[in-house]
């Protein structure tokens, strides 16, 4: 398995789209500022901070797993799993929020899939330019970066006036573990949002 991910218009078409809020950080790459981030994305430092993410994504999947087959045989017991383990991922998300409230990230609402973004931006992009950008997820705390490439950056007549501008994004240059992290999170939000679909058709 490789480090980094070109990813391909075929690979992008099978990438499903939900509707999140992320923060975001993200900057305009002259060449050179590319070329010199390239083999950082290809082969991304991996610091303490990674390390307990992804011991914690682990130690989630394995509960998640537990937590189903509990449900086979005892119901309560297993939704009153779910509600400690939600309640204990609110506390993270409040204590990770405090620990980062003095950022200049963006909190904002993106369509979001394994193969590009979209969201509102106060500027203006060139098509095909190049664009930095990292992204943390609201729910777990996991943070990607990559470099995308503008598709299109349009006026938006009914957008709010400081973030007029609908900037679209393609990835071009991804760590595969990002990658790995992106896609389990927007099968995650969409089958969170299919489920909220199917409760909403019970009511």
């Amino acid at each position: 398995m490789t480090n980094n991910t070109e990813i391909s218009n075929s690979d992008r078409r099978e990438f499903f789209r939900v509707t999140d809020h992320v923060f975001i950080d993200f900057s305009e790459l002259s060449d050179d500022e590319k070329s010199r981030l390239v083999p950082i994305i290809k082969n991304p430092v991996h610091n303490d901070d990674n390390a307990i993410q992804q011991r914690l994504s682990s130690l989630q999947t394995n509960l998640n797993r537990l937590i189903d087959q509990i449900n086979h045989t005892d119901r309560d017991i297993a939704r009153a799993l779910r509600l400690i383990d939600e309640k204990v991922s609110i506390l993270a998300q409040a204590v990770h929020q405090q620990e980062n409230s003095t950022t200049d990230r963006e909190f904002v609402e993106t369509n979001l899939s394994g193969g590009g973004m979209a969201f509102l931006s106060a500027n203006t992009f060139a098509a095909k330019a190049t664009i930095e950008i990292r992204v943390e997820f609201q729910s777990s705390g996991s943070v990607i970066h990559a470099i995308a490439n503008v598709v299109g950056c349009d006026k938006i007549a009914s957008a709010p006036e400081d973030k007029p501008y609908l900037l679209r994004l393609v990835f071009s240059h991804m760590s595969e573990i990002d990658r790995n992290t992106l896609v389990k999170h927007t099968l995650s939000r969409q089958a969170l949002e299919l489920r909220m679909q199917k409760e909403s058709s019970l009511i």
